[in-house]
């Protein structure tokens, strides 16, 4: 019967393994990927995401330009609103939404460049 092995405790552990533990996000870290989580894994989102990077639209710009309805672009935009990755102003009769100034949100916006650039090559 082979000898059983004992268990390595952290202090032990490969600089390998440490490294792979101290990879682990945080609490804080998990909660900021959060609101790309929310544009990024769907796709109409992320179309609006990649849209609005060209600049502010309206409602009804925005639904024509992903071939949606406008209360199901609203529906999005409100979903995106709440994970904090874009703003509404009012002009006018039109609410015009436009992404936030927002680490979080330029990098997402910088990923969603690099797959369209690299889908075009």
């Amino acid at each position: 019967m082979p000898a059983k092995r004992p268990a390595r405790s952290h202090e032990s552990a490969s600089p390998r393994l440490r490294s792979a533990r101290e990879a682990v996000l945080s609490d804080t870290a998990n909660a900021l990927v959060d609101d790309v989580r929310t544009a990024i894994c769907e796709p109409t989102r992320t179309q609006i995401v990649r849209v609005l990077s060209a600049g502010p639209l309206s409602v009804g710009e925005l639904a024509a330009i992903l071939g949606r309805s406008k209360s199901a672009t609203s529906q999005h935009l409100r979903v995106l609103r709440q994970g904090s990755m874009v703003e509404a102003h009012r002009r006018g009769r039109a609410i015009i939404y436009r992404l936030r100034s927002d680490p979080m949100v330029d990098l997402t916006v910088q990923v969603l460049n690099r797959a369209a650039n690299t889908a075009a090559a």
